[in-house]
């Protein structure tokens, strides 16, 4: 306590008889000047892009065609149109201290369930005195059916969840509330559950073309098409196809499912042979869920094809684009049943599946030459060599390269050799014409003036003499000319994986099942989980307060996850200062925010290690400044009004 006393308070503002700290910074050069107004230019434009971020842009659309006011008030503690879980022995003490209406005397009496459909219970209230009778419904019936709200919730809870039935009766028996309905009943309700959720993502899938025609003005569109099946391998019994739109903000556009089997059929299996009557009929009588009798490897080329041929007579449109994998076989039949008879479909490769060839084949190169020694007397991997850390840096930066250039055949094939020969110099022979003075460290140095050392990023050149025929086959004009203007399925991989969030890849469904999940899916990438407040309002008459609230939570978390991931990537691409071998220089392929741009939208969503650095660097000898983040702590620490003095602060105090 005593210390405080010595300790003096002073402020920073200017004023007489005060003290001020001045901080004695060197004078800014207008390089860094220039640097910092560049650096302003770029979070200005990164601010601007995350304006536009693929689902915000969806979400926030989606908000203003389906914008429904609330029905509770704002200042309501409890909507009345929620759901409250109340224990039954606290219900009874409540009604325990109440009065029977018909005797008047403190209710004491018997509480029973009447009658009981799933999470439904009709209660009855007796009273002991007069015998007298008060029944409540626990949840209201839906208009013109039979069924309840809380049941209908709890069916499309199960969906949204991926637990189904199963999954569902586990937790209303943890939490010690009732079963649901039946399995029998829950399948029959899953019929009509897929009709609704149908007719709801037919809805979004045509706006989302009337979208995608809008933004390229013309019905010539460009499909990103891509297969998965329910379950892993090749021999799954339900498979689906669905063709995206290459837009910045990317929908789904059109889906088709494939199901190979029909639970009734095989269940009536069972007694073909001891009641052939029974079975007739129920075969006769039953609408067969199984429309596929190919086998499941070519379920997506077929799936494909028939969302090409209808294209026409149901959005009005012609797919003349389709983005598919490089080893799929779906544009091979696209070719041979010519959907259009006067519009050929055009292929156009997916960047991510070519430069992973990249990767293939330096991999191939290590195997073939295992422990064989080169010209060198060593062998192809090890330290500075073939390692698979140098194989991975090779196709991401591939990978940027082709994603950076993939407009111009001349430039790509010139800075894709680039790659090669950069590292193939040395001291003595630099080989530096295909490289650009932008990233390459040489010509800088060059044009500066400095001395420059290739030894930090050069391999061997036994190594690159060995791994040059990959570069033969994939930087020819020939294969380069096949990633021009090239995209990326990267948007079907996170529409699979929304999917199987609802039909887990791991367990096996019924085709209903499997085809609500797929239909949920495409509602909830094209709009946004707030677009299932129209099915709510189909099946239960009403969204529910609770339900609306959650849908746009779900919707905020979607949000701050892409921002997340849009962060990693503009701080990954972001301009940065970094030194090289005389410490002023680099060879690291710098980039803007708004370069950048077209690469984010492109590789947003993918789970291939080629997305996860967009602008990887050519040399190993990149160390970064923390110049500005120096600078910022100080004037953040300037921005504060008040401070103590510090004896030992080496900075110097000086009175006004």
């Amino acid at each position: 306590m005593g210390n405080k006393k010595n300790v003096k308070r002073c402020t920073r503002r200017f004023s007489s008889g005060q003290l001020t700290r001045q901080r004695q910074l060197p004078t800014k050069s207008s390089s860094s000047v220039t640097s910092k107004i560049d650096a302003r230019a770029a979070i200005t434009t990164a601010s601007s892009v995350r304006q536009s971020l693929p689902s915000k842009e969806k979400i926030e659309k989606n908000k203003k065609i389906n914008d429904v006011p609330n029905q509770t008030r704002s200042d309501e503690n409890l909507p009345m149109d929620g759901y409250t879980i109340i224990q039954n022995q606290i219900l009874h003490s409540l009604m325990r201290r109440t009065k029977c209406q018909g005797c008047g005397n403190v209710w004491n009496g018997a509480m029973t369930a009447k009658k009981r459909e799933g999470l439904f219970l009709m209660l009855c209230f007796e009273c002991a005195a007069c015998k007298k009778v008060i029944t409540i419904e626990t949840s209201p019936q839906i208009v013109s059916t039979d069924r309840r709200d809380v049941n209908v919730r709890a069916q499309l809870a199960g969906h949204l969840c991926g637990i189904r039935h199963a999954g569902l009766s586990k937790l209303l028996g943890v939490l010690n509330l009732p079963s649901p309905v039946q399995d029998e009943t829950y399948s029959r309700w899953d019929k009509q559950l897929l009709e609704f959720v149908k007719s709801t993502s037919e809805k979004s899938m045509a706006r989302a073309v009337q979208d995608a025609v809008a933004t390229a003005n013309t019905t010539d569109l460009i499909a990103i098409g891509d297969g998965f099946w329910q379950t892993r391998g090749f021999q799954s019994s339900h498979g689906a196809a669905a063709l995206l739109s290459c837009t910045t903000a990317p929908q789904v556009l059109d889906i088709e499912t494939c199901r190979k089997t029909c639970n009734v059929c095989m269940g009536a299996l069972s007694i073909k042979k001891s009641d052939p009557a029974k079975y007739n009929d129920i075969i006769k009588s039953h609408r067969c869920e199984k429309n596929f009798d190919k086998s499941s490897g070519t379920m997506e080329a077929a799936a494909v094809l028939n969302m090409f041929k209808r294209s026409v007579s149901k959005y009005g449109v012609y797919y003349t684009k389709y983005v598919g994998d490089g080893d799929s076989k779906t544009h091979n039949i696209l070719t041979k049943n010519a959907p259009y008879t006067d519009k050929p479909v055009q292929k156009v490769e997916d960047l991510n599946h070519f430069s992973k060839r990249m990767k293939r084949g330096l991999d191939t190169i290590r195997r073939e030459y295992g422990r064989k020694k080169l010209s060198d007397g060593k062998t192809i991997g090890g330290k500075n060599r073939l390692s698979a850390q140098t194989v991975l840096q090779l196709q991401m930066t591939f990978a940027s390269t082709i994603r950076k250039c993939k407009h111009d055949l001349d430039l790509l094939h010139k800075r894709s050799w680039a790659i090669f020969w950069h590292k193939y110099s040395t001291n003595d022979d630099p080989r530096h014409d295909f490289c650009s003075d932008e990233w390459c460290g040489y010509l800088k140095s060059v044009r500066d003036g400095f001395p420059y050392d290739h030894t930090s990023h050069a391999l061997p050149r036994p190594v690159l003499n060995a791994i040059k025929p990959v570069f033969d086959s994939l930087c020819s004009r020939e294969s380069l000319a096949r990633v021009v203007n090239a995209s990326t399925q990267n948007p079907n991989e996170a529409f699979h994986s929304l999917v199987w969030l609802m039909s887990p890849k791991h367990k096996a469904s019924s085709g209903a099942t499997f085809e609500i999940a797929c239909h949920l899916a495409v509602i909830i990438f094209n709009d946004g989980y707030s677009a299932l407040g129209e099915i709510f309002e189909v099946l239960c008459g009403y969204r529910g307060s609770y339900t609306s609230r959650a849908m746009e939570y779900f919707n905020k978390s979607r949000l701050h996850t892409e921002a997340k991931e849009f962060n990693r990537h503009e701080k990954a691409a972001s301009p940065r200062t970094t030194s090289s071998n005389n410490d002023k220089k680099d060879d690291s392929l710098v980039d803007s925010v708004a370069d950048n741009d077209d690469g984010y939208h492109d590789t947003f969503c993918s789970t291939d290690e080629t997305s996860q650095i967009d602008h990887p660097s050519f040399d190993d000898d990149i160390r970064s400044s923390t110049d500005d983040q120096s600078t910022s702590s100080d004037e953040q620490s300037d921005s504060e009004d008040y401070t103590y003095y510090n004896p030992s602060d080496s900075r110097k105090w000086t009175e006004q």
